[in-house]
């Protein structure tokens, strides 16, 4: 876990590991609901965008390629589609099976004030108790939006995508506008993830 305090207010920002990010669906899994919400946010999606997903809204690639996309219907900048893992697409057909769900039914139907007390009671399992200050005690919904742009940003920057930042901006709803590059850089863009940083030992020129 990796902290940032507000430029301009109290608080922290907060950046999961990957090891973290695991630990904090796993502590849901016996919630169908509860893990798919969770998950879609580390999928960079803002609360009130995650409330309006439906099955349908579930594609595989054209031309036979491998994977699936997500469509946004109605974010903040307006429609769009990104990338969404194996694991995402599996619970999602299998809650709608399970729960003999319509194509055009919201997968979450409920409040944002239960997607918040929802991440409330799942971070628990991340507080450290023998810490005096816990940040993970703060975690929100936007911290996993904040995960999933920088691990996205950096993992692509890595393996040598040319336009890293114009993709994870275009998937995550930020404006392609001097203002959205700078909102995207200041208020998500956080440290390196540590997974990130372990790949680069080998190329570095350590004393």
């Amino acid at each position: 876990m990796q902290t940032r305090p507000y430029p301009e207010k109290d608080g922290l920002r907060i950046w999961l590991s990957r090891t973290e990010w695991t630990a904090l669906l796993e502590a849901v899994d016996d919630e169908p609901r509860r893990r798919i919400a969770l998950q879609l946010g580390l999928h960079g999606l803002r609360t009130h965008e995650l409330l309006q997903v439906e099955p349908r809204h579930v594609r595989a690639l054209a031309n036979g390629a491998d994977g699936h996309v997500l469509t946004v219907e109605d974010g903040k900048t307006g429609k769009r589609e990104l990338p969404v893992s194996a694991d995402l697409v599996e619970r999602i057909r299998y809650l709608k099976s399970a729960a003999r769900m319509r194509q055009d039914e919201p997968i979450v139907d409920v409040s944002k004030r239960t997607v918040r007390n929802w991440i409330a009671s799942a971070r628990d399992v991340l507080v450290d108790p023998n810490l005096e200050e816990n940040p993970a005690g703060a975690l929100g919904m936007h911290d996993l939006r904040r995960t999933w742009a920088t691990d996205s940003y950096y993992s692509l920057a890595f393996a040598g995508v040319p336009i890293a930042e114009q993709l994870v901006m275009s998937w995550g709803g930020w404006a392609q506008t001097s203002t959205g590059r700078e909102t995207f850089r200041q208020n998500y863009l956080g440290p390196v993830p540590d997974h990130v940083t372990a790949q680069t030992f080998d190329e570095l020129p350590l004393a």
